[in-house]
């Protein structure tokens, strides 16, 4: 668990409110670790979509094991996905849901469709701006 204390604010996401009262301890601290820890965050900075297989790529099996390597990441995986934090996606990846996590930064208030619009061709438009959309 040493590596989650280290990952401190490398983001501007913290977890919802809601997300900390209905996890168990240990799913808590790996959904909290995905949206602080630079090497699990995309392009655009927010959590990325992991693999949930991957060896070489980080993917949802690293996530588990930096945070709680005696803590089975298919247990965590279920938990997420039952809870309704995660998704799994037809292509093997699994992402956190955008209601699971929240801007920590004060006064960030852009929406998903402001940033897209503000985007430069050629860049990613960024993750969906709902777990709905």
């Amino acid at each position: 668990m040493s590596m989650s204390s280290q990952a401190g604010s490398a983001s501007g996401w913290d977890l919802a409110e809601s997300v900390g009262i209905i996890l168990s301890p240990a799913a808590y601290e790996v959904a909290r670790y995905w949206v602080r820890a630079a090497d699990f965050l995309d392009e655009n900075g927010h959590p990325a979509m992991l693999a949930m297989r991957a060896q070489s790529e980080p993917g949802f099996y690293q996530l588990v094991e930096a945070v709680h390597p005696a803590v089975p990441s298919c247990d965590v995986l279920d938990e997420l996905l039952r809870k309704g934090v995660a998704e799994q996606l037809e292509s093997h990846y699994v992402l956190l849901r955008r209601s699971a996590y929240v801007h920590n930064a004060p006064g960030f208030d852009a929406s998903p469709d402001v940033r897209r619009r503000k985007r430069r061709p050629g860049e990613s438009a960024g993750r969906r701006k709902s777990d709905n959309a």
